[in-house]
């Protein structure tokens, strides 16, 4: 442990000396350069012979110096015109890719649409999964359709179709029960139309739809993901999920139910026209 200890303060003394060391150095080095003389003074001698160029002489030199200072300057202009057409053309021509690739984006897009027919959706479903509003209540099956337009949008690269929607849902309170002094009658029943707008994202086989319109008398949005395969060129069946929130929910019986929300698994059928 001793020799440890002695070993780590000769270290420390040998960095230290070399540290005052290279800084006395550095010192001395600034003082020479500030104290030395910054230029040296040279005189002429009087009797020196002095040639002087008078007349003619100098307009000649004055002539080729403008000549080459002009000379000099058309050079420099005629290499800022030659960059300066460059530059453009390299702008035109970064115009012309960029407006190509759109009109080619452009095209193909439209080709899609007019490929396009009206899509027609038939779907029945049934509520797997609800919130706590609706524990009590017993669902049936419901069914949809919709049908979506031969017009195709594309934004940021998503592209989607528009359509609209109507269908059905049916609820029925299983058990009666009183809470917050609210009586709660089996029998009661929660149903009616659902009418919807919704964006429709085709993914090949696959659809992804968001909607948002009437859920009996409420406003209400829905999501839906399905995927399935095709069955020739006009048939789609597909499988999938949709949740279904309402704002507001009434009963058959004037019971205000508040937020509802279920989430159905459906099967789907799809015809393309």
């Amino acid at each position: 442990m001793v020799h440890l200890t002695e070993f780590n303060m000769s270290e420390r003394m040998i960095i230290f000396f070399f540290i005052r060391t290279t800084r006395l150095f550095l010192w001395v080095f600034l003082s020479m350069l500030v104290l030395a003389p910054s230029a040296n003074l040279y005189a002429q001698d009087p009797e020196d012979d002095v040639e002087e160029y008078w007349g003619d002489d100098e307009e000649y030199e004055d002539d080729e110096y403008e000549d080459e200072y002009l000379d000099d300057d058309e050079y420099e202009d005629d290499e800022e015109y030659e960059d300066d057409e460059e530059y453009e053309d390299d702008e035109e021509y970064e115009d012309d890719e960029e407006f190509e690739d759109d009109e080619k984006d452009n095209k193909k897009l439209s080709d899609e649409a007019d490929n396009l027919g009206y899509t027609i959706d038939l779907a029945i479903g049934s509520p797997r999964f609800v919130n706590p509003a609706l524990n009590r209540w017993s669902s049936a099956a419901d069914f949809r359709g919709s049908v979506e337009f031969p017009v195709l949008m594309q934004v940021l690269g998503a592209r989607f179709r528009f359509g609209a929607e109507i269908g059905t849902f049916n609820f029925t309170n299983e058990i009666p029960r009183v809470e917050q002094d609210v009586t709660y009658e089996a029998g009661d029943t929660y149903s009616g139309i659902t009418a919807m707008g919704l964006m429709s994202f085709p993914a090949g086989p696959g659809k992804i739809k968001v909607g948002a319109g009437l859920v009996g008398t409420s406003m209400g949005f829905m999501m839906e993901a399905s995927y399935g395969f095709r069955v020739g060129g006009i048939l789609d069946i597909r499988g999938g999920i949709r949740s279904n929130e309402v704002l507001g929910g009434k009963s058959a019986s004037g019971i205000e139910l508040g937020r509802l929300g279920w989430m159905d698994g459906q099967i789907v059928l799809g015809i393309n026209l």
